[in-house]
């Protein structure tokens, strides 16, 4: 691992663009970081007040400090010029110079992005978790934000179906955002995934830069799925680097009087691809299948299983109590119904005593 690349990182007005030149010039982060203040003129990569802060952050920074850092807390890091380097970011217009990491970084290009807004609603959150568990089971990797909402449940679902997913973070990797996700992170990483960040460990997350990840969820994807989003959602800047890179990108589309399907529905109306399931998405790019695969004898519910399974896709989390009260049925019998609707991958049960379809 290179703990020069990692320390270079951190130099004041060094961004992506001028460390790629950097590296280029001088072939290795070692040889900039130990190249004299002549020879840093002699480059051209930089400006003169830039390079006063390069020489000035190599003095008080300890590269051994960095390494013990970095293993403390399990971060690997690559640069955009190693064979690791995931495939489709190192062919973006500005791919990070150098990428930290946790996990298994991932191979190929059999990848795509689901996003959407934090503050998802339960029909957003249920097509973002299917469509990246059915996704995942055909083997691509799912690539989102981390953030609450729809970004979380598209890690889930890739998770509930043993595929991998990638953690694009907006900080260094030391910290946790949101820290309700904690364990989820931990699980990604050990489920074949990645958390990833083009920030050095200490960098707190701020709103700056999540525009500049977004860049980076767009870039290591074929194509960028957008669930949910209100006109001014960040998931938008998602898809606008996405098109800027030449990818794909995909819209959910969704109810006229939801304003989280606003900035949706109107990027269908430009021209984006409309999604309504994962095979579409595995036929876009001949990733396996060729038709729509019929209901088989599993998925046949029985009337009673239809009733629960239908008052449970209105869109809206519904709870047991209110169920029950419609239905008519015994508890006993109602309990029954939930628990065989479930194995069956019909509905899923939010948290405790709260449904909704899947």
């Amino acid at each position: 691992m290179d703990y020069f690349a990692a320390a270079l990182t951190g130099v004041p007005g060094v961004g992506a663009r001028r460390l790629r030149a950097l590296l280029t010039c001088f072939q290795s982060a070692e040889q900039v970081w130990r190249a004299t203040e002549k020879e840093l003129y002699a480059s051209h990569t930089l400006p003169e007040s830039v390079i006063q802060k390069l020489i000035s952050y190599r003095r008080k920074t300890d590269i051994a400090r960095i390494q013990e850092d970095m293993r403390r807390v399990g971060v690997q890091c690559v640069t955009c010029f190693e064979s690791n380097y995931p495939m489709l970011l190192g062919q973006t217009n500005n791919p990070p110079a150098v990428l930290f990491y946790k996990g298994n970084l991932p191979e190929g290009n059999r990848i795509v992005s689901i996003v959407g807004s934090r503050k998802a609603t339960p029909y957003g959150v249920n097509v973002s978790y299917r469509l990246a568990k059915e996704l995942a089971a055909h083997g691509v990797t799912i690539v989102s934000g981390g953030a609450r909402g729809i970004d979380t449940a598209a890690h889930k679902g890739a998770l509930a179906s043993g595929g991998a997913t990638i953690v694009v973070a907006a900080s260094g990797l030391d910290y946790v955002y949101p820290q309700e996700n904690r364990k989820l992170f931990k699980a990604v990483c050990e489920h074949g995934g990645a958390v990833v960040s083009e920030y050095p460990l200490g960098v707190r997350p701020c709103g700056r830069q999540f525009p500049a990840r977004n860049r980076i969820i767009a870039g290591m994807s074929c194509g960028v799925i957008v669930v949910e989003a209100a006109e001014r959602s960040g998931s938008l800047i998602t898809s606008d680097f996405a098109l800027e890179e030449g990818r794909d990108v995909f819209a959910v589309p969704g109810s006229i009087f939801s304003s989280l399907s606003k900035g949706t529905n109107r990027l269908l109306r430009k021209g984006a691809i409309c999604v309504t399931c994962s095979v579409e998405i595995l036929q876009e790019y001949n990733w396996g299948i060729t038709e729509i695969p019929q209901p088989g004898h599993a998925d046949v519910l029985e009337p009673d299983e239809e009733w629960v399974y239908r008052f449970c896709s209105t869109g809206s989390m519904v709870t047991e109590e209110e169920i029950l009260e419609q239905s008519g049925f015994s508890i006993p019998r109602l309990k029954l119904l939930l628990v065989k609707l479930q194995c069956k991958g019909k509905i899923r049960e939010v948290r405790n005593g709260v449904f909704v379809a899947i």
